[in-house]
């Protein structure tokens, strides 16, 4: 079994700083292995960023941001952002697979859907306000999941499951609510220049466009990095 541990910066205590809408970034470190195959360990790395009705997933190794809205209809949308170049792709709510309920949406902003939650067992708890944390488990026939959850924040800290040969461990390693950085972050995109996906057959003479479809990366909204129940949460494409 892989070792799962977190290095968590120091957190605010105030009361109106800890909770589920808090703005916050939190770094994960997410290994899988096929442990018939010890040569099959990958490690990706991970940034959650939330932030009022946004939510982003940073993908830095493969310079992907893709950056979830949902309105007063609970209506969910996908800007996928390519870093090096400056530019995304706007997906309305019509053209996001998979994306659509609540549940789906607790998946995006906690990485946990809340329907996960709701099946697995309180095992342990300890701390309390901002620093608190749960223990949870669930065991079921050739799967099981051991979590670690900030309820204050509804947040990861640590997540390993292992469903026959297949295994994962997702660890937090670093965490912060900084408003700053976090605005900044959300407004950087906010200036990128974006095509919606509907008007990508018009744009062919775009070489970024052009370049984006033979990469095989301009496509409905879905991806190829998964949460931890295995949902598609973005990050390269998806075979």
């Amino acid at each position: 079994m892989l070792f799962i541990g977190a290095l968590i910066t120091a957190l605010p205590t105030h009361a109106e700083e800890c909770n589920p809408s808090t703005p916050i970034s939190a770094h994960y470190q997410v290994t899988s292995r096929n442990t018939a195959q010890a040569e099959k360990t990958t490690t990706k790395q991970l940034i959650l960023w939330r932030q009022k009705n946004s939510v982003a997933e940073q993908f830095p190794a493969k310079g992907i941001t893709e950056i979830w809205e949902r309105n007063h209809s609970n209506s969910i949308k996908l800007n996928r952002y390519f870093d090096a170049y400056q530019r995304g792709i706007e997906y309305s709510p019509s053209e996001v697979k998979d994306v659509n309920g609540d549940d789906d949406w607790s998946m995006k902003t906690q990485l946990v859907a809340d329907s996960l939650l709701q099946k697995m067992s309180l095992s342990n708890r300890e701390g309390s306000g901002c620093d608190r944390e749960e223990s949870y488990l669930l065991a079921e026939k050739n799967y099981t999941a051991t979590l670690v959850w900030l309820p204050a924040y509804r947040l990861v800290k640590s997540y390993h499951m292992q469903s026959g040969s297949r295994e994962q461990v997702w660890t937090l390693n670093k965490m912060t609510t900084d408003k700053n950085s976090i605005n900044h972050f959300f407004k950087q995109y906010s200036d990128y220049k974006t095509t919606d996906y509907a008007d990508i057959g018009d744009s062919e003479s775009d070489p970024f466009l052009r370049k984006m479809i033979r990469l095989g990366f301009i496509e409905h909204g879905s991806s190829g990095m998964y949460d931890t129940q295995g949902n598609d949460i973005g990050g390269e494409h998806h075979h």
